[in-house]
């Protein structure tokens, strides 16, 4: 070998910090050091078992005061200085830190300390800086040794079981006071007269010379968590302790043995290093000695460069992250065995915007948090009243104290209170209604509400209709169909409700798939596009429906249960929808005829059951009903004629509207129907409205 081939390397130890020293360090940090920055001690352990690379881990445990390392492991004792700024942490780097950590190892090496504790071999520090707020972690580790003269290899490095003989003189010599003496460092002595074992402390005391002769008789042995051909970093200083207390052993040649454990605890896969100090014992403790002793050991990062690394338990640690994680638990768990097929990000990336905030938008909304729908609108223009808590549950009575209290914007709030994962907001909007004229003073507020009704409008994938009067629902009607949006309607009643899907506008080719008319025995199809919207059944217009109105019409009085079981139905209702390849185009079925047993055909099942287009159902008898009705194509809010013309005039058609409802009923004939009014049935009379 030339001289250079022949210097002994070290391989240098390389952190793991366990994402539980984190959690620890965040605890210790808020709850009890707060400002306080001063250097704690810690400790970390190594492993010569089966070892990858040359790892030296902390975890949560790093902190306690009776620290017991892991079974195969060996201690290292450290010191973090975990600072209260980055910009403080950086300062620090500047300075003298791992020359202060360095002195200290070299005054243990004076004091003794470590003959008392020779595990204090292995050292480490940690120069950190927790950004809570972010919960990114900027750490370096350092593992300080004094920069002495170069070791030289003799002999080229051996396994053990390669020198069967050698190796059975080292077992019989630890097999003497091995159980005592094995630790991270320990000495063999082979002579053939007085095999032993000997601890540091032992060694160091025992022997005050050694003549060359002798010294071949000694094994230097360490603990070696390197699986490379060249040592630990751990050795470097072990050697350095050595020569430092025993001077006699400068130039003479060492043999370190690296005792490196296999899964059974055997240690055959140990190397032997045998090395030379170069420089003269005089001259070797001067540089020890030398108040300005270098030291090197800072770790480099992941890019091999001499700077700190960064460590984010964003994932781990942030509780929006963890209570995302939680809440779709029971979500993941139905793909587990019940519907492996359920699409749940598809759910999750629906944006839906729920018209109305009062007592049917709140529970819709909380029904799609369960579902995990993470883009909630809320458009409503009332305030949060003292009888709305008790029925309203996304309000409280400190809400109806404040002054302004707005729906949409409470209710947009305490949904991310209660997710905060979720992409939640709130418009305090006025809804231009069917002939509720507006006024000169209200018209360009008008305009701007518009405006930003049709930008939600586009920007959202579902709509609810949720408000507190029939008219308020004909704009949301109309944008739904004209921008192909998937509409859910609910209305309540006393004891009843009503929730309905609108038929969409939607070409067949946008979905993907075929709407083809299915034929069931008993059964009649009505195919998506061809479904009616909430006004289809309306042979007049809506008009003015609170003007002449006792109190008790003016409110929604009904039992308490009817909104949840109509929210509840109007969100299941979307969810199969979304599920179907068809989507809002899967067709609906009604019976013609009932069989034998009184009950209806089969009808065709979805991945969550049948989709109906409407459900009818009665608290007073405990009965759902599933009709089904055509598109009426003089409909006054989702016939061609209406689209056509908001398509063809926008905001002029919309203020024509807004002026008198008989505009819609003359662009679509339905004036013609008078004659047969008293003929017609309207099926949404005996329905209220949430407010």
């Amino acid at each position: 070998m030339d001289t250079e081939e022949s210097i002994l390397q070290f391989a240098p130890l390389q952190s793991f910090v366990s994402p539980s020293f984190w959690h620890k360090l965040t605890e210790i940090k808020t709850d009890f050091d707060r400002l306080n920055d001063e250097p704690k001690s810690i400790c970390g352990y190594y492993s010569p078992r089966e070892a990858k690379s040359c790892i030296l881990e902390v975890d949560c445990t790093a902190f306690n005061s009776n620290f017991k390392e892991p079974k195969f492991c060996f201690k290292a004792h450290g010191t973090i200085y975990n600072k209260n700024t980055l910009e403080t942490s950086r300062k620090q780097i500047k300075t003298s830190l791992l020359q202060q950590e360095g002195s200290k190892l070299l005054e243990e090496f004076r004091t003794d300390i470590i003959l008392e504790d020779p595990s204090r071999l292995a050292r480490f520090f940690i120069l950190s800086f927790a950004d809570l707020k972010n919960y990114n972690y900027y750490y370096w580790f350092g593992f300080p040794s004094p920069l002495t003269s170069t070791l030289k290899l003799v002999d080229p490095v051996v396994k053990l079981k390669d020198i069967p003989e050698e190796e059975s003189l080292m077992q019989q010599a630890f097999v003497m006071r091995g159980a005592e003496c094995a630790g991270n460092f320990f000495i063999l002595s082979v002579n053939k007269d007085n095999k032993n074992c000997f601890t540091l402390k032992e060694f160091v005391n025992k022997f005050k010379s050694l003549p060359e002769s002798g010294v071949k008789d000694f094994y230097f042995c360490f603990a070696d968590n390197s699986e490379y051909v060249e040592p630990s970093w751990v050795m470097r200083v072990y050697v350095a302790f050595l020569l430092y207390k025993c001077p006699f052993l400068v130039q003479q040649k060492l043999q370190f043995v690296g005792v490196r454990y296999d899964q059974d605890m055997n240690w055959n896969e140990s190397r032997i290093w045998k090395a030379k100090q170069s420089s003269e014992a005089d001259d070797y403790l001067k540089e020890l000695n030398n108040e300005n002793v270098k030291f090197v050991g800072w770790e480099l990062n992941r890019n091999r460069k001499l700077q700190p690394r960064m460590a984010s338990m964003k994932e781990s640690m942030d509780p929006t992250i963890l209570a995302e994680n939680s809440v779709n638990l029971n979500l993941k768990l139905m793909k587990w065995r019940l519907l492996p097929d359920l699409n749940l990000n598809l759910l999750a990336t629906t944006k839906c915007l729920l018209f109305g905030a009062g007592t049917l938008g709140c529970a819709v909304a909380r029904m799609l948090l369960g579902w995990g729908f993470k883009h909630i609108t809320f458009v409503d223009s009332g305030k949060v009243r003292f009888s709305n808590p008790v029925r309203q549950y996304l309000y409280i009575h400190q809400d109806a104290c404040k002054e302004n209290a707005m729906k949409s914007t409470i209710a947009a709030e305490r949904i991310k209170e209660i997710n905060p994962s979720v992409n939640s907001s709130g418009y305090v909007l006025n809804i231009p209604m069917p002939g509720h004229p507006i006024g000169e003073r209200l018209k360009e507020q008008t305009i701007k509400d518009l405006s930003k009704l049709k930008d939600l409008a586009q920007q959202h994938d579902a709509f609810f209709l949720l408000t507190d009067s029939r008219e308020s629902r004909w704009l949301p009607t109309l944008l739904g169909t004209a921008y192909q949006k998937i509409v859910i309607n609910a209305a309540l009643g006393f004891d009843s409700y009503l929730v309905q899907r609108h038929g969409s506008t939607k070409c067949v080719e946008k979905i993907g798939d075929t709407a083809t008319e299915i034929q069931v025995d008993n059964l009649r199809c009505i195919k998506g596009e061809d479904l009616g919207c909430y006004f289809c059944n309306d042979v007049t217009a809506p008009g003015n429906s609170l003007k002449d109105r006792t109190l008790d019409q003016q409110c929604t009085v009904t039992r308490p249960g009817v909104s949840n079981i109509a929210a509840s139905y109007a969100v299941e209702l979307l969810v199969s929808l979304l599920q179907q390849p068809l989507k809002e185009l899967s067709p609906a079925y009604y019976a013609i005829t009932k069989d034998a047993t009184g009950s209806t055909s089969d009808i065709p099942e979805g991945l969550l059951g049948v989709i109906p287009h409407s459900i009818r159902g009665s608290l007073f008898n405990y009965e759902n009903i599933l009709p089904a009705t055509q598109k009426f194509t003089q409909c006054i809010a989702c016939s061609e004629k209406v689209i056509g013309a908001f398509q063809a005039e926008g905001d002029d058609f919309l203020f024509k509207v807004f002026e008198t409802s008989t505009y819609l009923t003359d662009l679509t004939d339905i004036s013609k129907f008078e004659e047969i009014n008293n003929e017609v049935i309207d099926l949404e009379s005996d329905l209220e409205l949430s407010d």
